[in-house]
């Protein structure tokens, strides 16, 4: 097994494998379902990142901005740009008016956003929601709660590198 596997002061070589064996696999669910999604954006006809802002702007009550976007999706503020120019020209999407700078105008669909949205965001949503179906409601609830579990402790371990980066050595 290669060093990045080595967990700091827990468990044996045996539990060590186990863990790394849980993350390939664990990835390769993560990499299938990201295809999946890209797949539908595809059968949707929109490029990845236009069909996540439409999703975003569909499935929440929040206004978001261009930065909010950027934020949310975890995409480069160049790439929403890109992606906002396009479905502006294509008239799906408007900027709220008021603001002088872009960045902070709130998005909005507009009736023609809206109608594709019907016809594609809605489907992937409906989808979603009958994928869910699938499953009993103590098993929606446990693997959300994993999933929730999951990303906290990812974000401490990730905060716990990101130390000797700040030159904040841990104290020990």
């Amino acid at each position: 097994m290669s060093e990045f596997g080595q967990i700091q002061g827990k468990g044996n070589d045996m539990e060590q494998d186990s863990l790394h064996q849980m993350l390939l696999r664990y990835n390769r669910v993560f990499k299938d379902i990201d295809q999946v999604y890209h797949q539908m954006a595809r059968i949707c006809g929109l490029p990845d990142c236009a069909f996540w802002i439409l999703y975003l702007l569909r499935e929440s009550e929040v206004k978001y901005t261009q930065s909010g976007v950027s934020e949310n999706l975890s995409l480069s503020r160049q790439t929403v740009n890109s992606a906002l120019k396009k479905l502006q020209q294509e008239g799906y999407i408007a900027m709220a008016p008021g603001e002088s700078n872009r960045k902070n105008k709130p998005l909005r669909l507009t009736h023609r956003g809206e109608e594709l949205c019907r016809n594609t965001v809605d489907l992937v949503l409906q989808a979603e929601i009958n994928t869910l179906a699938r499953f009993t409601p103590e098993e929606r609830e446990s693997f959300l709660s994993l999933q929730e579990q999951y990303a906290q402790a990812l974000r401490q371990e990730g905060n716990r590198l990101l130390l000797p980066c700040s030159g904040e050595e841990e104290q020990g």
